[in-house]
């Protein structure tokens, strides 16, 4: 039996990126020409094949908005579609283990520094003991 869900899930996150893309201020604005274009063709009277033609009319319509919204995610920017699929889940997963577990032990020391003394020993003169220190400089 031939289930729908997964190519619908495919179709509806495609969809979802394309949306989110769109409204990002980092994707320039001449390549979001590309899905309007794919829009005008898909609700204009001219076409490649007639609609007339029951079902060649509205598969090329489909492969066409395909090819032109592929194209769009393409000349995209690649680190905007990359924080707009990966980047997001990151977030999301990020957010929900910092709800579960409350703030890490990480978490708390981001930001602070930590004053030391350091001392530096070269293997070589370890057996003498003479190690050079930042106390010394």
């Amino acid at each position: 039996m031939f289930r729908l869900m997964p190519i619908r899930s495919l179709v509806f996150s495609f969809l979802k990126l394309v949306w989110r893309l769109l409204l990002d201020r980092r994707v320039p604005v001449f390549t979001k020409v590309i899905p309007l274009l794919a829009l005008f063709y898909l609700i204009s009277p001219v076409d490649f094949i007639h609609d007339r033609l029951l079902f060649f009319g509205q598969l090329d319509d489909l492969v066409v908005v395909a090819i032109l919204l592929l194209l769009f995610i393409a000349a995209s920017p690649g680190h905007v579609v990359a924080d707009q699929t990966i980047g997001r889940k990151l977030r999301d997963l990020q957010k929900q283990k910092e709800e579960e577990f409350g703030q890490s032990e990480e978490g708390d020391s981001v930001g602070k520094t930590v004053d030391a003394k350091f001392r530096y020993v070269d293997p070589e003169d370890d057996d003498t003991g003479s190690g050079t220190s930042n106390e010394d400089k």
